[in-house]
This record gives C-alpha cells, structure tokens and sequence, in this order.
C-alpha cells in the first residue's frame, strides 16, 4: 500500500555525502532516503546517504501513521552515526486535546509528547502551539510565537487594522501579538459552546462599532470553520469593512462558501499541515512555515 511518498532508487549510503535535513513528509526531490509499507500494513524507512553528525528533521504530521514514520527515520539516523537530532515540529498533533472535559477522554496532547520525549531531541521547535500545555510537556522545547507570520500579512493590508481574539482562550496570544505590532487594537470576542457535544451555543464581540475597519481574526488552528463563520457575521453586524482570517494551522476543511458569506474576505495561513486543496487560491493565500520557525 503507498503513503504516497517520493522513493529513490539508487545506491545506499554513498560515501562521498552525508545529508544534515530531513524532510517529511519527503519532498519530491527527496533522495536521502526512502519509506514504504508492507503488506500488513508496518512503516519501513531505509537511508540512502550517511547522515552528519548533528542532523534536523522538518516533521509535517499527517495523521497518526506519520508519526511511526518520525520514530522510525529517527531511530534509523542513530543507528546510522546521526550523534544530535533536532525536530522543526510546524504542528503538533494532540496539541488541542490539552484538557480532559469529559469521563473515559484521554488527555491526546501529553501521550504524543511522551512519544517525542523518549526521542531525546537535541531541540524541539514548535510554530504557535494551541496553549501553553504543550511547552510544559516537550523537553528541551522553544515555542515559535505567529508574530513575524502576522505581521508579514499585515504589511500587505491597507485600512484601520484591528486585531480581534476569537475567545477568551486566545486573549493572552491575541494580546502578546498586538504589542509585538507596535499597539495595534485589539478586540476581544468570546464563544460559548456544549462541552459535551462541542458545538457553539453563542458567539459574542465586545465591541460596539467597527465602522470602517478592517478586522484580523487571528487563531492557532481552523478545521471546520464554525467558530470564525459565526465571528465574522458579528463582526459585520458591527460595521466592519473588511475581515481577514489568519491561522496558523489550516486542516482543509473549511467550506469556503459558507466563510465567504459570513463575511471573511481572505483567508492566510501557512503549509504546516499541507497545501490546501479544497479552496481557492484566489481565497486563500498559504505561506511557506519553514519560513517562520527560525531555520
């Protein structure tokens, strides 16, 4: 069964080369080494080139098969002389799971940062985690903050600019990124949701005018949407001119009509969790998170 990942053919482990970056998934031009699965369904990696000494692996998860093929690489280039491994970590998976809400939940976020802990990473770099739960579980961890991704946006934007905070759980990022923007306002909105379901009961914007500004809604992660679509409604109720949506982590499933009428200009957001494929181009505009994580 294919993972759908690039595979060289050539000869193992050349001498004359040792490779320092690591990337999965691999990118087409991939050559350091290859992955496949057998029948039953196990992950096999297999290096091509001897790797340096210290050696840095990019890691996009993409579902949980992707993290055996993290394990997997990295236990290879031990093997193979790799003496430092440091982990460029866009996503991190369980990261909104950092919370037990309800009997018999296992609280996600802590048992896929017990797997990277047991790697002894020299460093793990993580871009914009959901909450603070997540550096306090990774060892040897540096938190990457969305300040230089937003403030690239922005500087494309024309118009009064207003930050607004999507929740009382964002308040503190929200905050922290408007005074990395030199004091840009801030907007404070709030959600109510079932605990049990998870669906949104109300949405609220403590503002009472918002008459000709152009409003960013900024968050760590959007998946359906539902949050931002009924925010952004509000938030042109009150006058706003423009609203654009920033995430920093994008699962592709939004329905871009459904954002489109509810308000939301543009959306940006980066490639931590892959290229978009279910909406536009024109919409949305993807950047490249390497690019942000101070590599």
């Amino acid at each position: 069964m294919s993972l759908g990942i690039q595979t060289y053919q050539g000869a193992v482990n050349p001498s004359h080369q040792q490779a320092n970056f690591y990337r999965l998934p691999a990118a087409s031009d991939e050559n350091h080494y290859r992955l496949f699965q057998f029948g039953a369904g196990e992950n096999h990696v297999q290096l091509l080139v001897s790797p340096a000494k210290r050696v840095t692996i990019y890691f996009g998860y993409r579902g949980d098969h992707s993290m055996i093929q993290l394990l997997l690489l990295t236990d290879a280039l031990r093997r193979s002389g790799a003496e430092q491994i440091d982990l460029l970590l866009p996503y991190m998976p369980g990261a909104r799971q950092d919370r037990v809400c309800n009997v018999g939940e296992a609280l996600s976020v802590k048992v896929y940062a017990s797997l990277i802990n047991q790697q002894q990473y020299a460093s793990v770099s993580v871009f914009d985690p959901h909450s603070d739960v997540t550096a306090a579980l990774l060892d040897r961890v540096q938190v990457i903050d969305n300040y230089s991704f937003v403030a690239a946006i922005a500087a494309q934007l024309t118009g009064e600019l207003v930050l607004v905070s999507p929740d009382a759980g964002a308040n503190k990022k929200v905050f922290g990124l408007a005074k990395a923007l030199k004091g840009m306002p801030v907007i404070r909105a709030d959600k109510h949701r079932d605990v049990v379901n998870g669906h949104i009961i109300a949405t609220e914007v403590f503002c009472d005018d918002l008459s000709g500004k152009t409003c960013l809604i900024v968050d760590d992660i959007c998946a359906g949407g539902r949050t931002f679509i009924e925010l952004a409604i509000k938030l042109k109720q009150k006058g706003a001119q423009s609203v654009i949506l920033i995430v920093s982590h994008y699962e592709d499933k939004a329905n871009e009509l459904a954002l489109r009428d509810a308000g939301i200009d543009r959306l940006f957001c980066t490639d931590s969790l892959g290229t978009p494929t279910h909406i536009s181009s024109e919409f949305c505009d993807c950047h490249a998170v390497l690019s942000y994580m101070n590599y």
